[in-house]
């Protein structure tokens, strides 16, 4: 464990072994950093034990009873709040924010200066690029079987969001959907199929609606 002398820890934070706590990083009351994922038999997906160090980036805030698991990167400046919780081999960027009582799965990727607010669910087997917004309460997803047939790394896939894509409140983006650069997402769209560039979508299932400026 390695905590740099500028870094400020309040009470009642847990912090495993392999972990790397920058200057400046403030982690509030209740906070758990570096966590091991463990399962069970119930759970499909393996879980490796060859994990990274865990790495809080620099002028990062973690909030009260954010849980950060091992292998688990965030770049500088990024605010993560309250009751936040980021699975193992997870990568965010820079000067992001992940918004109060957020889940972000196993294996996920979020690009700088994206945002994502309150409530939202970020699936296992994710790429969100940079400069991205998603509202509150939407929900992604990985499996079109329902866990029926097992977990295959190959096959449970999430979203793939763009840079500089805006999805609204309330929106639901199915597995291996891509959604490209500059999209909007409009609050309550369930959307089945890809969406291009500079496209709004809207609507169950969401249809594009107009061409948008970059």
């Amino acid at each position: 464990m390695k905590i740099d002398r500028d870094a400020v820890v309040h009470d009642f934070v847990t912090i495993y072994p392999n972990v790397r706590i920058e200057a400046n990083v403030e982690i509030f009351e209740g906070a758990v950093i570096g966590k091991p994922p463990i399962v069970t038999r119930a759970v499909a997906r393996p879980v490796s034990s060859d994990l990274r160090t865990t790495v809080i980036g620099e002028g990062c805030v973690i909030s009260p009873h954010a849980i950060i698991y091992a292998d688990v990167q965030i770049g500088d400046d990024t605010l993560v709040g309250d009751n936040v919780s980021i699975r193992e081999r997870c990568r965010i960027g820079k000067q992001c924010i992940v918004g109060r009582n957020v889940t972000v799965s196993y294996n996920t990727t979020i690009g700088d200066f994206s945002k994502i607010m309150d409530l939202t669910n970020i699936t296992g087997n994710m790429i969100i690029g940079s400069h991205v917004f998603i509202s509150t309460l939407v929900a992604t997803t990985n499996d079109s079987n329902f866990g029926r047939k097992g977990y295959d790394e190959s096959s449970i896939r999430g979203p793939v969001i763009e840079d500089y894509v805006r999805v609204g409140a309330g929106a639901n983006i199915l597995p291996g959907i891509t959604v490209g650069a500059g999209a909007l997402v409009a609050a309550g769209a369930v959307v089945t199929r890809d969406v291009p560039p500079k496209k709004l979508v809207m609507g169950i299932p969401a249809r594009i609606v107009k061409d948008l400026e970059f």
